[in-house]
């Protein structure tokens, strides 16, 4: 055994890689590290000496507790980092409650204790359905701590997308509020789960979603089939109820490789994808990308992009990620946003365009200083200068990605020559350029599909073979259309599949058009995206009356909204004729004419790009 030992490792000798539990590589051993932790362990081959296996195990102990070098892996893990780091500085400010880092360990790990207590653990099955806040970290904060799978709900889904959720993700456990808006859930989740009304609390049976088990709402009064999100966290205190060492061991085999997270994103189907991700992923992707954002520890952020799409959650790990603070407004609403901006000195803000237009007006007229303000006023480089738009990143991402898989610092002035470009790849994101025929992969320069592979890529869909997501060498296709320069510089062109992307969000044209079709006044629909000068690009619809009816525009409108997200509702829909929707010889529908047909029954051309 002397072969591993001091004699055989020299000063600066590379052993082979390591890897974490999830099979992601964290790096070599330096060969003095290896000489000086061996040769104490693995001896001279004498009797007693320990066996390689043992001794490699307890120098990979030895090594990470002196080294440190490994960054935290699971979320549990950053999160306990930043908390003893940043106890007592402000972790969530909303507008009745700020909480501290400590107050919000405490009240995951209540939460997390109570889980346990009525039955969850390791995989466990937990959706989350609550407007941004403190609820909604708790939750996904306790869920991660005992290696739950939580999936995220949209605030603004319709019925028909939340039975769908609940019943494709499995769900066993349901945290919700019991309104925000004009949404009341208790009411969205009775139309989405008939049998839902003759269920009892913590005792549900039902067809439409045959996992769930209990519900719990913030505000359950009157509702015979939920209790109260404080009758939940009450559990942790019952007696035989979980404790907190019982906790701590439990968060020991959480591992980077568990999944932990299910997005739910509109894809090139009729329902949402479930996008999966791993521990991994939400512990080590989100510090990289809180580098290229310039995020620092006395940063007050306010993410408008909601929890539950990846944006906003990643932006909010980001700023967890450096022990920032994470502001949250009652709404969206523009006087709401900017009463929270002014009483809690944000300055930091992350949007989109849409949105950024009239609330920089909204800011200016007040008398807010946007420029102070990062995400709000222009970009400036590191120099304090004006960026031109042009020469601004355009960080490129998705879903599968979690958020940009391209990117350069948000204070970086681009050179003339990469004006448009998304950037590099971050974080050890491969990206490959193929045919989208043939799939060969091409050269530099040249125009194809972005196919992805990298540790924090989605781990799959749910319910999905890995087959059905990835090639067999691992990539991921991304349905974007991209040419990658010599230097590594990427320019996105367009998306190949028939997705509208309308203030931010995804929208399929085919679920769109499934809701049409199902309507009793609409023979046939054709969806698709028109430019618009407020939105970028708004949803828009040509339908086919089905014969004996007269439907209207504002008729179909509102018979859409029990079954779509208001985002996803046509903004403007015109009635044709059978004979104009656009087919080729073979009778397939010209997917590529529809935006000019409905712009030409809406007297509105489609402008030149």
């Amino acid at each position: 055994m002397t072969a591993f030992g001091r004699e055989t490792a020299p000063a600066g000798l590379r052993v082979p890689p390591r890897f974490d539990p999830s099979g992601i590589f964290v790096g070599e051993f330096p060969g003095e590290a290896w000489a000086a932790a061996t040769a104490p362990i693995v001896g001279d081959g004498s009797a007693g000496d320990i066996p390689f296996d043992e001794a490699g195990r307890a120098l990979e102990t030895a090594f990470m507790s002196e080294t440190e070098l490994e960054p935290p892996s699971t979320l549990p893990a950053l999160f306990a980092e930043r908390v003893a780091k940043r106890r007592d500085h402000p972790a969530i400010i909303t507008v009745g409650e700020t909480i501290s880092y400590a107050e919000l360990d405490r009240r995951s790990a209540k939460l997390a204790r109570a889980l346990l207590a009525i039955g969850a653990g390791k995989g466990a099955r937990i959706s989350l359905l609550a407007p941004d806040g403190i609820l909604w970290i708790t939750t996904l904060l306790a869920g991660a701590r005992i290696g739950a799978l939580i999936s995220m709900v949209s605030t603004l889904c319709a019925p028909r997308e939340l039975a769908h959720i609940l019943r494709n993700s499995d769900t066993q456990i349901l945290i919700a509020a019991r309104r925000f808006l004009r949404h009341d859930y208790a009411e969205t989740l009775a139309a989405a789960l008939p049998s839902l009304a003759g269920g009892r609390a913590e005792a549900l049976r039902l067809a439409e979603a045959p996992y769930l088990r209990s519900v719990w709402l913030d505000d359950p009064a009157g509702l015979g089939w939920a209790k109260s999100v404080d009758d939940l966290m009450s559990r942790s205190e019952a007696p035989g109820a979980p404790d907190a060492a019982l906790l701590a061991e439990i968060e020991k085999e959480v591992v980077p490789g568990d999944d932990v997270a299910v997005i739910y994103t509109s894809g090139s189907t009729s329902l949402p994808k479930a996008v999966i991700h791993r521990q991994w992923t939400l512990a080590r992707h989100p510090p990289e990308l809180a580098k290229l954002f310039l995020l620092k520890p006395e940063d007050r952020m306010m993410p408008l992009l909601p929890l539950f799409w990846v944006g906003g959650l990643a932006m909010a790990l980001e700023v967890i990620s450096v022990g920032g603070t994470l502001v949250y407004p009652p709404s969206p609403k523009i006087d709401d946003v900017l009463d929270m901006i002014e009483r809690h000195d944000v300055n930091r803000l992350n949007s989109w365009g849409a949105l950024l237009i009239p609330l920089r007006q909204a800011a200016v007229a007040r008398g807010i200083d946007v420029d102070s303000i990062i995400g709000l006023g222009e970009f400036r480089d590191d120099k304090g200068e004006l960026i031109p738009p042009p020469l601004q990143v355009n960080m490129l991402g998705m879903s599968e990605s979690f958020c940009p898989h391209s990117a350069e610092r948000l204070d970086l002035r681009m050179a003339e020559d990469k004006a448009g470009s998304s950037g590099r790849a971050v974080n050890g994101y491969e990206r490959r350029v193929v045919d989208p025929e043939t799939r060969e992969v091409l050269p530099p320069g040249e125009v194809g599909e972005l196919e992805l592979r990298g540790p924090a890529l989605t781990t799959g869909f749910y319910k999905k073979a890995r087959s059905e997501v990835f090639t067999p060498d691992g990539f991921y296709p991304t349905g974007d259309l991209v040419r990658i320069d010599a230097e590594g510089w990427l320019y996105f062109v367009a998306r190949r599949v028939d997705m509208i992307k309308t203030k931010a969000a995804n929208v399929s044209r085919l679920e769109v058009e499934a809701a049409l079709r199902a309507l009793p006044e609409v023979e046939f629909a054709i969806v698709a995206g028109l430019p618009d000068p407020d939105y970028t690009v708004i949803v828009a619809a040509a339908v086919v009356p089905a014969p004996g009816t007269q439907p209207t525009e504002e008729g179909l409108k509102a018979a859409l909204r029990d079954a779509l997200s208001s985002f996803k509702i046509p903004r403007r829909i015109v009635f044709i004729s059978q004979d104009d929707v656009p087919v080729t010889a073979t009778g397939k529908i010209k997917l590529f004419e529809a935006a000019d047909l409905i712009a030409r029954h809406l007297a509105t051309p489609v402008p030149a790009e």
